[in-house]
């Protein structure tokens, strides 16, 4: 080794020995951060979901908790809430999707339908599961869930299993739907879908509403709790189990609260083209005896809760609809009895005769004299000494009115039968309102809907 060899070794020596003594505390600093940073925050499962009597909302919200508790961020949000840009934004995503009346998309799914499916989109990085619930005694079974599956394959999206269908909650349907979702999400089996827990309730009380009406027989149902009753409040729903070959569930909104510690319901008696009773007010109606048990579900149905008991509210709706209307009167009585402010509300309401189908008059003329309702407007369709009149026509009657209530914050809750009363009030709004500030009133929960 030549003297000039020698000096550029030990110079090279010298330089990796001062570049290892950098590196190391570098690398130390390094090691320490990379353990202790904070990663960004994984974006959470979109659960979308289209819901009228609140089913789907409450299994998308409750299976949302479940995958956050087992370390599987996700949100549930109602369709109409849901974006272009959130699909297009998505590689994962879960749909729940029922169908209301004869094949239609809940009101909560409206807006997307308008402005997300009318449109062309391309979605191919996004991987999807659906759900459709319906009911297969019509016709439109499970219809919007099927178009919205459609709509998305179209669009380019890929399904990461078959859609599951569950007509009205079948527990298989629930279960294979669980087992797919927990696939998906890498999450146990068991933690896919909940339901509503079960409790024993027995029937008290059984009386005819409308005697002599021109129209079916309206039940008036009193439950008394055999097991602890759950929680639940104005709008919310009450799934009975109905017992016979095949078993069912019926969902009849609550006219109840929890404090008056009982079930109580509307029920009007239906018929089957055949002259039969329907299945479930046949039997809540007639085939039940007092004392006799029933499986009840109370489910969540927060399209239906009422805004905040200041604000001024629109009651609208005809028949056993008269229900979901009182009980949110109910609400704000007992707001009132603790000393809360409450805003004004106003019903219109329509049924057969005035002789027969005054429904709950008394409780009706208690609240306008205690300031609970400041307004009440009913219309009757088959008195012989007047003209036929529905509860729509009402609308156009008073239309100055409800322009002004609307003014100054009101919201419009509609709640009875979808075919006839509710599509006739949804067209005399539109004709007073317009199209597009209907829709924003949906937007921002000021009309909201019951309707079956």
């Amino acid at each position: 080794m030549t003297a000039d060899t020698a000096r550029w070794a030990w110079a090279l020596l010298a330089c990796t020995a001062w570049l290892g003594l950098l590196v190391l505390p570098l690398r130390q600093q390094w090691r320490t951060w990379r353990n202790t940073r904070t990663l960004p925050a994984e974006a959470p499962l979109l659960i979308a979901y289209a819901s009228q009597s609140g089913f789907g909302a409450q299994l998308a919200e409750d299976l949302a908790r479940t995958l956050a508790a087992h370390g599987c961020p996700a949100q549930a949000r109602p369709l109409q809430r849901i974006r272009a840009e959130d699909l297009a934004a998505a590689e994962r995503m879960l749909f729940i999707a029922s169908t209301t009346g004869a094949g239609d998309a809940p009101d909560n799914a409206g807006a997307f339908v308008t402005r997300v499916m009318q449109g062309t989109r391309r979605l191919q990085r996004l991987q999807y599961g659906l759900l459709a619930l319906g009911d297969s005694s019509y016709a439109g079974f499970c219809r919007f869930g099927r178009e919205l599956d459609a709509w998305l394959r179209a669009a380019g999206a890929t399904p990461a299993f078959a859609r599951v269908e569950a007509d009205g909650g079948n527990a298989a349907a629930l279960a294979s739907w669980g087992q797919a979702v927990a696939r998906f999400t890498g999450c146990s089996p068991d933690t896919a879908a909940t339901a509503s827990a079960t409790q024993r309730w027995a029937l008290a009380q059984r009386s005819v509403l409308n005697p002599g009406s021109p129209g079916a027989p309206i039940h008036r149902i009193v439950l008394q709790p055999l097991d602890p009753a759950p929680h639940w409040q104005a709008g919310d729903i009450a799934r009975i189990h109905v017992p016979g070959q095949p078993a069912a569930w019926r969902d009849y909104t609550l006219a109840s609260l929890p404090h008056e510690r009982e079930v109580q319901l509307l029920v009007r008696e239906a018929r089957r083209a055949d002259g039969q009773r329907g299945l479930g007010s046949g039997w809540l109606g007639h085939g039940l005896a007092i004392g006799g048990e029933v499986r009840v579900q109370i489910r969540r149905n927060s399209g239906f809760h009422g805004p905040d008991a200041a604000t001024p509210l629109v009651l609208v709706g005809n028949g056993t609809g008269l229900a979901g209307l009182a009980v949110h009167l109910k609400e704000r009585e007992s707001a009132q009895q603790a000393s809360q402010i409450i805003g004004p509300a106003w019903l219109l309401f329509g049924e057969r005769t005035r002789r027969c189908d005054a429904l709950c008059d008394g409780a009706l003329q208690a609240w306008l004299a205690s300031g609970v309702l400041q307004r009440l407007d009913r219309a009757f369709s088959r008195d012989a000494d007047a003209p036929a009149r529905y509860v729509q026509e009402l609308l156009g009657l008073h239309g100055a009115l409800l322009r002004d209530w609307l003014a100054r914050g009101a919201a419009i809750y509609v709640c009875g039968q979808r075919d006839g009363m509710a599509q006739g009030v949804d067209a005399a709004l539109r004709a007073l309102l317009g199209d597009a500030a209907l829709a924003q009133l949906a937007a921002d929960g000021r009309y909201r809907r019951d309707v079956y």
